[in-house]
C-alpha cells in the first residue's frame, strides 16, 4: 500500500506533464543560451569568464529577492485561482508588480553609486575588477525590465499558463545570442566590445523581453492586466496577508543567494584560476537543472490549487507522488550527464587543467541530481502551503548554518583544494534532504490560505 501511494493515476502524470514540459522547454532555452553566453565569453578568456561571474553574484541576490516577492505572490494566486477568486488574483499581481519595480530601482542604485566596492566583495583582481565593471555598469539598467517581465512570468506560471513564456524566451534567446555574435566579437560591422558587448546584449534582449510581457498585459486576453488604477490604490490588508509570507520568503532568498555567493567566495578564496570551470558548470547543470523549474512550478500549482479547494488530504497524497516522480526522472538524467561529462569541455576554449576540473565537478553534481530534485520539491510543496518557517530553516538557514560555514572554515583554516572542497560543499545537501522529509511529513504546510 506505501509503493502504491508513491505512484500517481496516468490523468495525474498528464496534468502534471502538462504544467512542467512547458516551463522546462522555457527553462532549457533560457539555460542554454547562457551556455552560448559562456562559451562567447570563454573565447575571450578565462578571466573574462571570471569577472562576469563574479558581476552576475550581485545580479543573483537581486533576482532571488524578485523570486521571494513573486513566490509569495505565486502562492495566493494560485490558492484564489483554486478558489475562483479573478479579481483577488489581479489584485495579488497588481501588488506585486509594484513591489519589484521598486525592488528593481533600489538595486539599480547601487550598481550605480557603488559598483567598485560590489566587486571587491569578491575579488581584488585588478583585471578581474576592470571587466567585472565593465560589465556591471551596463547591465545594471536591465533590472527594471527584468522585475516587469518576472512579474508577469511568475504571475502567468501560477494560474497554469505556460505556451507563451516559452515563446518570449525564445524570442529573447535569439536576440541575445545575435547580438552577442555582434557585439562580443565585432560581427556584421559592428565594434569589437568582448565582456561589455555580453552586458549590451543582454539589456537589450531584457527590453525587448518587457515589451512583449507588457503587450500581452494590455491586450487583456491571458488573465491578468495592466490595472493602472488598481496600482495606484493598492489593497493594503491584502497587502498585509502577503508580506507576511513575502518577508520570510524574501528573506529566505535573499540569505541564500548571499549564502551562496559566501560559498563562491571560498572557492575563490581557494583557487581564483579554477574558478573558470565551476563558472562552466553551473551554467552547463541548468539544462540538466530544467527539471527543477517544471516541478516545483507542478508542486505549486497542483498543490496550491488543492489546498486552495479546501482538499487537504488530496494535496498531502499528491505531494508524496510528485517528489517521487521528480527522484525517478533526476535518476535518469544524472545517467546521462555522469556520461556526457568528458565531453562538455570540449566546446571550450580552456585549457586542459580546467577541462579536467570541469568533468569531475560535473559527475559529482550528476550523482547528487536526485537529492538536489527531492530538496527543491519538498521546498516548494511547503512554499505552496505558506509554511515560510519551515522552508526557511530548510534553505537558507541550513546553508548559512552548515554549508556557509563550514566551506569559510575549510577554505580559511586548511590547504584544501578545489575539487575537495567542492565535494565536501554538495555533499552537504543529503544531510539538508534528510531534514527536507521531516518537514514533510510535519504536515504544518497542509493548510488553505484562502479560508
Amino acid at each position: 500500500m506505501k509503493i502504491k501511494k508513491l505512484f500517481g493515476t496516468k490523468d495525474f502524470y498528464k496534468e502534471a506533464i502538462l504544467i512542467a514540459l512547458p516551463i522546462m522547454l522555457q527553462q532549457f532555452v533560457a539555460s542554454f543560451v547562457n551556455l552560448i553566453d559562456n562559451v562567447m565569453i570563454g573565447s575571450v578568456g578565462a578571466t573574462a569568464l571570471t569577472s562576469v561571474t563574479v558581476a552576475n553574484k550581485f545580479y543573483m541576490v537581486f533576482n532571488s529577492t524578485m523570486f521571494g516577492l513573486c513566490g509569495a505572490a505565486g502562492i495566493f494566486i494560485a490558492q484564489y485561482y483554486g478558489a475562483k477568486n479573478h479579481r483577488r488574483c489581479q489584485d495579488v499581481f497588481n501588488i506585486n508588480l509594484v513591489c519589484c519595480g521598486l525592488i528593481a530601482l533600489f538595486f539599480m542604485t547601487l550598481a550605480m553609486f557603488f559598483p567598485t566596492f560590489i566587486l571587491g566583495l569578491f575579488t581584488k583582481t585588478e583585471s578581474i575588477m576592470a571587466l567585472g565593471l565593465d560589465y556591471l555598469n551596463v547591465i545594471k539598467y536591465s533590472y527594471l525590465p527584468t522585475s516587469i517581465s518576472f512579474t508577469a512570468m511568475m504571475a502567468l506560471r501560477a494560474v497554469g499558463i505556460n505556451a507563451i513564456q516559452l515563446k518570449v524566451g525564445v524570442v529573447t534567446v535569439a536576440t541575445n545570442t545575435f547580438l552577442n555574435y555582434c557585439l562580443i566579437y565585432g560581427n556584421l560591422g559592428f565594434p569589437v566590445l568582448g565582456v561589455k558587448g555580453a552586458a549590451i546584449a543582454t539589456l537589450i534582449a531584457r527590453i525587448v523581453e518587457m515589451i512583449i510581457y507588457s503587450t500581452l498585459l494590455l491586450r487583456k486576453k491571458h488573465f491578468f492586466f495592466w490595472d493602472f488604477p488598481g496600482m495606484l490604490h493598492l489593497d493594503f490588508k491584502l497587502m498585509k496577508g502577503m508580506f507576511r509570507k513575502a518577508v520570510p520568503l524574501t528573506a529566505n532568498e535573499i540569505m541564500f543567494s548571499v549564502g551562496m555567493a559566501m560559498i563562491f567566495k571560498s572557492y575563490m578564496r581557494v583557487d581564483e584560476y579554477l574558478v573558470a570551470a565551476i563558472t562552466v558548470v553551473d551554467t552547463v547543470i541548468n539544462i540538466a537543472f530544467i527539471i527543477f523549474g517544471g516541478l516545483s512550478s507542478a508542486v505549486s500549482i497542483l498543490i496550491g490549487k488543492r489546498l486552495g479547494a479546501n482538499e487537504l488530504e488530496e494535496a498531502r497524497e499528491n505531494s508524496v507522488k510528485l517528489i517521487f516522480f521528480g527522484a525517478m526522472v533526476s535518476v535518469a538524467i544524472g545517467i546521462i550527464l555522469f556520461i556526457a561529462a568528458r565531453y562538455i569541455p570540449l566546446i571550450y576554449q580552456l585549457d586542459d587543467t580546467i577541462d579536467a576540473t570541469i568533468t569531475t565537478l560535473l559527475r559529482i553534481k550528476a550523482c547528487l541530481l536526485p537529492v538536489y530534485v527531492v530538496n527543491v520539491c519538498v521546498f516548494f510543496t511547503l512554499r505552496a502551503g505558506g509554511d515560510a518557517r519551515s522552508t526557511l530553516i530548510m534553505d537558507s538557514g541550513y546553508l548559512w548554518g552548515v554549508s556557509v560555514l563550514v566551506s569559510t572554515g575549510l577554505s580559511v583554516f586548511t590547504s584544501i583544494q578545489l575539487v575537495p572542497l567542492f565535494v565536501v560543499v554538495e555533499s552537504l545537501d543529503i544531510v539538508k534532504m534528510g531534514l527536507a522529509i521531516y518537514y514533510l511529513k510535519k504536515g504544518t504546510w497542509v493548510r488553505n490560505l484562502t479560508a
